[in-house]
């Protein structure tokens, strides 16, 4: 599936979750949603040319259920499922996720670190990513031991390196080059 595609359903799902006042409910029931869809037996069994519309919107509905999804977005998994799209319901959450952020005028960061950062370091780190920004920032943090020390930011399909791993390649390089030319 193109990315247009994946916009084309994420767009119709953010229209009708906020007609309805859901948008973030939604996020949150199709993050849970992907947890299970990820497992390779399911989405397997949900991808089947053996299995038929009918069999799979069944399939999908005791997941739907056993979730405890609203009917607007079991209505959604069943058009994807119907439409043969599940195996780019991963796409498409990506593609809502962004929308919703945009409508709320926020973004996702990530940032990881050789260590667990501290309380008032995190805080911090988001405040000077929300002043770069110029929007609030949801971050998620992550440890990298490889990092060494210092941390890295993925931002809005950006990354900002401050880790002392890369600092000591820029150096290797510049030494290389030096012993190099001299």
């Amino acid at each position: 599936m193109t990315g247009a595609i994946a916009k084309r359903y994420a767009r119709a799902l953010l229209s009708v979750a906020s007609e309805q006042g859901r948008m973030e409910e939604t996020v949150a029931e199709l993050e849970r949603t992907a947890a299970w869809l990820d497992d390779p037996e399911l989405a397997h069994a949900l991808a089947s040319p053996v299995l038929g519309v009918a069999a799979r919107r069944g399939l999908l509905g005791e997941i739907t259920r056993a979730l405890e999804l609203s009917e607007l977005t079991q209505n959604f998994l069943s058009l994807l499922a119907e439409k043969n799209r599940l195996g780019e319901f991963r796409a498409i959450t990506r593609a809502y996720l962004r929308m919703v952020d945009r409508t709320a005028g926020r973004v996702q960061a990530t940032i990881r670190s050789a260590l667990p950062l501290a309380d008032a370091g995190r805080v911090e780190v988001v405040a000077a990513l929300e002043s770069l920004a110029g929007k609030k920032v949801v971050a998620r943090t992550e440890i990298d031991p490889a990092l060494i020390a210092g941390l890295t930011v993925e931002m809005e399909g950006r990354v900002y390196d401050g880790s002392a791993r890369t600092q000591l390649a820029h150096l290797a390089q510049t030494m290389a080059r030096e012993g190099t030319s001299g």
